[in-house]
């Protein structure tokens, strides 16, 4: 048997256990094994990531209901991957290219490919390496790269069936275009934050000459692109011009006056210009209106030949010699300050241009129609359930997917084109040449555009489970026995990028709904209230963290802080990136390993019998622990199946360090000292089944430490582990409600007892005498029995009196009815403790004083660093509450003595 060691030391211990599991393939899932089946997808990580804290919260809940299922007896499977993330790799390679004096299009699209596998053999998917650090339970076998073949002959045979029923169709659309990666983005890769720019109202002369209309515009570089100006058809200040022309700047075209009730009349002067190649909104009236699409931008970001005088000049600078000529030509009427959000690209940084472009698009109403209704008829259920009116109104207002990237690196469109300008999918070209009716030596071109990432993604509950793996068989044993799947973990920002199109792709290609459950993540945040950004500083990286105060400890603690739909608020101290908060977790698994080396200790000492005592031989310490046990088993079981995972974290919490070490653990070794041999090793016996429990429920959140202890503590084969042992149960006989309010009364006698021995400073060595009034003699035989437990704990000697008699010098306090009466020692200098306590009060009177001023100060607020300014209310908090006790305790004092009150 190994030593016990007398601290918890994580990080040995962590490797060593997942080397073991790992070994033994615990993990390894096995179809129609007899056992009832349960699964969840991991969100892939991109190629390109690293842990970050929102991976740390995600993966530690799934490995939750993964352990906790494999327990319960389960066949239970965890399908790991890894995203190939198109942009961001092929960035990251140009980025490395760059810095060889290389480009991509000087090596050519074929070997700059074979750079980018070279570059993702060496660095992609550390990411799934470091999650391993945090004990993660996944079938590793099945990890799958959305790259790998499997998944390319998938997406392939998804675009060619779509495109055959004209559900995937090439057309012109706005999309996010990015002038430095030359590529279309999805809008998930656009993010919005606000910007000051500058709000222009232009002169448009009206054609009879009578004068002007005037257009408010942020963009006046993209008015050679105008092809009408619009106003609300409600608007009585231009209802008389609608169906004049006007002509635009610096142009000599003229554009109609049109009405359309997207234009808002409050905004600038309520005339709006029509740029459909340009902006989303123009684009959508120019469609209603029947307008024609005029480009005025290159691909680049610059003014086209559209533009004249002005052709060539980059988009910004252009904004500016472009207003510069509308001054002097007196055709700027005004100009304002005006913030508004601009969207930028996630990647390169750069504002992003809305620009029409031939794409590839996938029609998606009728993909959106039954995936709404699987959530609003209830088959998948959201955690929380808000989420469901978010997705309802997203799908309700579906807008086509642009599904085409010009990048090199992902899927490239199976689309091949004719020199007659015909095109078709096909899975070769030797069957675009059949499908086109093309002899074989007539060349075809493939489009040279991949598919946007998400669009492997959606696939994602089919791909995991080998469907179409090799472009035919859509039938495995992994589709008939996983899915559906039981849970999505995910965060709520992709619910529309990747949780809807998941369900669309499954319902669509099998009929059925990809998972049941879906549950979104709360945000992490910092004491501020800022997300977690390596910009701000704010973003620790979880190894070193991990490192430091341990797996089970981070991952404990990131449970316990995140309620279901709220964020979580995590203090970060940015100059040396340490999470404080984790002492919550370490502090708990070092209270857990204490307790387990105890009971080691005594059962060392005293012996283990092999049955615990006899039902009728159990006293109220152990009726009532093994209640409290099987009403935390029930109500941490409902909180896990409720998805109330804080709830399982705090009621776990709550029960092993209140009930179990303060009170039971207590209690048992009083109860050794007064035991027999025999009872002493069956009461050894009882609290080690206890714990044994107990290992069982913390097991799924903290893994490492409950393994080791359980092996610690019972003499375990080398095929044994915790992690695919039974979970922990209680049969409804444990349930003592009687016990547990017995119980109750007396820890609250005990607790009454320290209160009033804190309030004349006894001594912990000092024993108190205490008399114990009860009213109802039907508590009589229960305070008689446990007398000796209350004394022990309450660090007294009491008496039961049933007269009114009472010590001269006594502080008296009430306990469901029964009075708690401490005797007060002559050799207590009341007059001098009473002196103490008021120079004390006063002391802190001051420094409160003081604490509040600065709070009031405006000045200090304004200028201090968010972090002081928490200092001082926190100092604030804590002063106010140490005046507070010390109060009580004055007050308790006085009504000892005749002195008149003399303090407030």
């Amino acid at each position: 048997m190994r030593e016990f060691a007398s601290a918890y030391t994580p990080t040995p211990v962590e490797r060593r256990w997942y080397s073991a599991w790992l070994d033994a393939e615990l993990f390894r899932a096995r179809p129609f094994s007899g056992r009832p089946p349960y699964s969840i997808l991991m969100p892939p990580p991109n190629v390109t990531g690293m842990l970050h804290f929102g991976h740390v919260l995600n993966i530690t809940l799934q490995d939750i209901y993964i352990r906790w299922h494999r327990m319960l007896g389960y066949e239970v499977c965890w399908f790991p991957g890894i995203d190939h993330a198109g942009i961001a790799t092929q960035v990251k390679v140009e980025q490395q290219l760059a810095a060889e004096g290389l480009s991509r299009q000087a090596l050519g699209r074929d070997a700059f490919l074979q750079r980018v596998w070279q570059w993702k053999e060496r660095y992609g998917g550390i990411i799934l390496e470091q999650m391993r650090a945090l004990g993660i339970s996944c079938d590793w076998s099945r990890t799958l790269f959305t790259m790998d073949e499997s998944a390319s002959n998938a997406v392939r045979e998804v675009f060619i069936r779509l495109y055959d029923e004209g559900l995937i169709y090439r057309g012109k659309r706005i999309i996010n275009w990015s002038p430095a990666l030359q590529s279309a983005l999805s809008d998930e890769e656009v993010v919005y934050r606000p910007v000051t720019e500058r709000l222009y109202v232009l002169r448009y002369e009206l054609e009879d000459g009578s004068g002007f209309l005037p257009v408010a515009t942020v963009r006046p570089e993209t008015i050679f692109a105008d092809v009408a100006v619009a106003v609300h058809p409600e608007d009585e200040r231009y209802r008389h011009l609608l169906g004049r022309r006007v002509r635009v700047p610096l142009t000599e075209r003229w554009v109609p006056v049109i009405a359309d009730t997207a234009v808002d009349p409050e905004f600038g002067t309520g005339v709006l210009k029509v740029t459909p190649a340009h902006d989303a909104q123009d684009f959508e009236i120019g469609q209603r209106h029947g307008l024609p699409i005029l480009v005025c931008l290159t691909p680049e970001g610059r003014l086209n030949e559209l533009a004249e005088e002005f052709a060539g000049l980059e988009r910004f600078h252009a904004r500016r010699v472009v207003v510069e000529r509308l001054r002097e030509l007196g055709l700027l009427e005004s100009e304002q300050e005006y913030t508004h959000n601009v969207g930028f690209s996630e990647r390169s940084g750069e504002p992003v241009e809305p620009y029409i472009s031939d794409q590839w698009f996938v029609r998606m109403k009728p993909l959106a129609e039954p995936a709404l209704e699987a959530v609003l008829d209830g088959r998948i259920r959201f955690h929380p359930e808000h989420w469901v009116k978010t997705y309802e109104h997203w799908m309700r207002n579906v807008r086509d997917w642009c599904i085409s990237r010009q990048l090199w690196w992902g899927h490239r469109i199976p689309v091949y084109y004719a020199p007659d300008g015909r095109y078709t999918a096909a899975r070769s070209e030797a069957e675009a040449r059949q499908r086109l009716g093309l002899p074989e030596d007539v060349p075809l071109e493939q489009d040279p555009d991949v598919l946007d990432t998400w669009f492997s993604s959606w696939l994602w509950p089919l791909t995991t489970m080998r469907w179409l793996a090799d472009g035919v068989t859509e039938d495995t044993p992994e589709l008939r026995f996983f899915l559906p799947t039981n849970l999505l973990v995910t965060a709520p920002e992709i619910i529309f990028f990747w949780v809807a199109r998941m369900i669309m792709a499954t319902l669509k290609f099998r009929g059925t709904i990809p998972f049941r459950d879906v549950y979104f993540t709360s945000v992490i945040r910092d004491e501020r209230g800022r997300k977690l950004s390596k910009s701000l500083g704010n973003s620790p990286d979880p190894l070193p963290i991990i490192e430091r105060y341990g797996a089970d400890a981070v991952r404990f603690t990131m449970i316990y802080l995140s309620p279901l739909g709220q964020d979580v608020r995590l203090r970060i101290e940015e100059r040396t990136q340490d999470i404080p908060s984790m002492e919550i977790g370490r502090n708990f698994a070092n209270k857990l390993w204490n307790a387990g080396r105890l009971l080691w200790l005594k059962s060392r000492q005293h012996g283990c019998a092999e049955q615990p005592p006899a039902e009728t031989e159990l006293e109220l310490p152990e009726r009532w622990i093994r209640s409290r046990f099987a009403a935390t088993v029930e109500a941490t079981t409902d909180a896990l199946r409720s998805y109330r995972v804080t709830d399982y974290a705090k009621l776990l919490y709550d029960f092993v360090w209140s009930d179990f070490c303060d009170w039971y653990l207590e209690s048992f070794k009083l109860s050794l000292a007064r035991a027999d041999v025999q009872r002493q090793q069956q009461l050894c016996c009882f609290a080690l089944q206890l714990y044994d429990g107990i290992l069982r429920l913390l097991h799924p959140v903290m893994p490492f430490i409950t393994e080791e202890l359980w092996h610690l503590l019972w003499e375990r084969s080398e095929t044994e582990f915790l992690t695919t042992a039974a979970a922990a149960e209680a049969p409804p006989s444990w349930r003592m409600p009687q016990a547990e309010e017995q119980f109750a009364l007396v820890q609250a006698l005990v607790e009454e007892i320290r209160r009033l021995r804190s309030l004349v400073g006894l001594p912990p060595q000092q024993r108190a005498q205490v008399w114990l009034r009860c009213p109802e003699p039907a508590l009589y035989p229960l305070l008689e029995e446990y007398r000796w437990l209350i004394d022990a704990l309450g660090g007294c000697e009491s008496q039961l009196v049933r007269d009114h008699q009472q010590p001269v010098r006594a502080l008296s306090g009430v306990v469901r009815g029964i009075e708690v009466l401490l005797h007060v020692a002559q050799e207590l200098d009341l007059s001098a403790e009473l002196q103490r306590l008021e120079q004390e009060i006063a002391r802190l009177e001051r420094l409160l004083q003081g604490t509040r001023a600065k709070l009031s100060n405006e000045n200090f607020l304004r200028n201090a660093p968010a972090e002081v300014v928490e200092r001082e209310r926190q100092k604030e908090h804590n002063f106010q509450q140490s005046l507070d006790a010390l109060r009580q305790r004055l007050s308790a004092l006085r009504r000892l003595t005749d002195r008149e009150p003399d303090h407030a």
